[in-house]
């Protein structure tokens, strides 16, 4: 099914996904949203698959979505680590909404569940919503010196960890906003920030990947101060038990790969079961070397 401005489609049996090639690769980010379908009688996965997009299911306690609190909640769900980009049917339930934020077209989708019918599901009906917006604009890629994003959260938790079958939390920062997600230790490379929940360590903490330095203070060091301070502290073996931060502090983070900056607050803390730990982050390009 395309998500267009005239409405949804549902695409035939010869087409494919119109934002992909034949060897499955993005070839045009602006194109509608498309969601797709797994059923019984042609795939074991028994899916809804959001095209690889991150999506937030919303609880009832949301009351009615407009486009902002769509959007807001597809974005929360990023920064917590909560999205979803592929939903078995079988544990769909009538009303069940799921909020996407397709920003490379401009477009916030809300999905709701009016009917699942069958064990396993052979027959869905879904209503859908989509608000048209501005598409993101590429321009120019960030230069050196440049700010990339300011004071966006993430958080990763106890909670969110022991749905997921109690693994490690992971946070990437290079993304146009910082992507909480959730991974068994098998299963793929650790991100720029590690969270070892209580499930698996006993003690929660945090690692950080890259040079990285604790900041004292209660000011915001600028990106040159930042920088600094990272190169000057340690790489790839900082390690804080969650039991010793406290709201307000801060760190600095270089990537020398990637050449990147980034400062982390903690913005709220807590370190009895269940844990979370919530950041503020700022990210730079990293500038040349003088």
């Amino acid at each position: 099914m395309e998500f267009a401005d005239s409405g949804p489609r549902v695409l035939g049996p010869h087409e494919s996904n119109p934002r992909l090639n034949d060897d499955g690769d993005q070839t045009d980010e602006g194109r509608p949203p498309v969601l797709s379908w797994e059923p019984p009688c042609s795939w074991d996965n028994e899916v809804l698959d959001f095209d690889d997009v991150p999506v937030a299911k919303v609880g009832a306690d949301a009351g009615d979505l407009d486009q902002a609190g769509c959007q807001a909640a597809a974005r929360a769900a990023v920064g917590n680590g909560t999205h979803v980009d592929r939903y078995k049917t079988r544990a769909l339930a009538a009303g069940d909404r799921f909020c996407e934020d397709f920003a490379a077209g401009g477009r916030v989708v809300l999905l709701r569940v009016v009917k699942a019918s069958g064990s396993p599901v052979g027959e869905l009906t879904l209503s859908a919503t989509l608000w048209a917006g501005a598409a993101k604009t590429e321009g120019a890629p960030p230069q050196p010196g440049d700010k990339v994003y300011e004071n966006q959260p993430v958080t990763v938790s106890d909670d969110v960890a022991k749905a997921h079958g109690c693994v490690l939390g992971s946070v990437g920062l290079g993304s146009d906003m910082p992507v909480a997600t959730y991974r068994s230790r098998l299963n793929g490379g650790g991100g720029d920030i590690e969270y070892s929940p209580s499930c698996l360590s006993g003690s929660p903490k945090m690692r950080f990947r890259g040079y990285v330095a604790r900041v004292a203070g209660t000011a915001d060091p600028d990106l040159t101060a930042c920088q600094d301070a990272a190169a000057r502290g340690e790489s790839n073996e900082l390690e804080v038990p969650v039991s010793e931060l406290r709201a307000g502090d801060r760190f600095c983070r270089f990537d020398s790969l990637d050449k990147d900056v980034a400062l982390l607050k903690v913005t709220a803390v807590t370190a009895k079961r269940p844990a979370s730990v919530a950041f503020s982050v700022t990210r730079w390009k990293a500038p040349e070397p003088s």
